[in-house]
């Protein structure tokens, strides 16, 4: 499905307000937990098995790309969110398409790459995979953060979205 220039442009105004999401700690609970549009899609990512989350962090992180090149905001939705479940439990529906759409703009690739070979350690567990993602000739290095959900299943957490913002134009 290809985006209009005015829909272009919509989602690269929603670039700059993504990092500013990304810091916002307001979390609004919701009763729907899938995405409108009927049943849901099969997943794509190879690891993913069941609603939430990868048996591995790099399964995440590769799940979630397979599903951004896919358009399937259902598949990155159940691969997004933190220690405490998935993001789309924990805000607005409307608000959670808005962020999924402007992610998929950011991530849209041709090949990715892990750049270092073992994830880097952060606090509480958490992982960090570093990534060169390339469109076209474009090549940007960032890092995705993953964290063991409920359940032992790793999600994705964080993206570092500022090296990708001249992505989504």
């Amino acid at each position: 499905m290809r985006r209009s220039v005015y829909g272009r442009r919509w989602v690269a105004g929603w670039c700059g307000a993504l990092a500013l999401l990304a810091g916002c700690s307001r979390q609004v609970v919701s009763t729907e937990s899938s995405l409108p549009g009927g049943a849901p899609r099969p997943s794509v990512g190879a690891e993913v098995t069941g609603a939430i989350g990868a048996a591995t962090a790099r399964g995440a992180v590769e799940g979630f790309l397979k599903a951004v090149n896919a358009q399937d905001l259902q598949t990155m939705s159940t691969l997004w969110g933190n220690a405490q479940g998935l993001v789309r439990e924990q805000i607005k529906r409307e608000d959670l398409e808005k962020r999924l759409v402007v992610i998929q703009c950011l991530l849209q690739h041709d090949s990715f790459r892990y750049t270092e070979d073992r994830p880097r350690l952060s606090s509480e567990g958490r992982q960090q995979q570093y990534l060169e993602i390339v469109r076209g000739s474009t090549r940007k290095v960032t890092h995705f953060t993953l964290v063991a959900s409920r359940g032992g299943r790793w999600v994705v957490e964080n993206i570092d979205v500022g090296p990708l913002q001249e992505l989504c134009r």
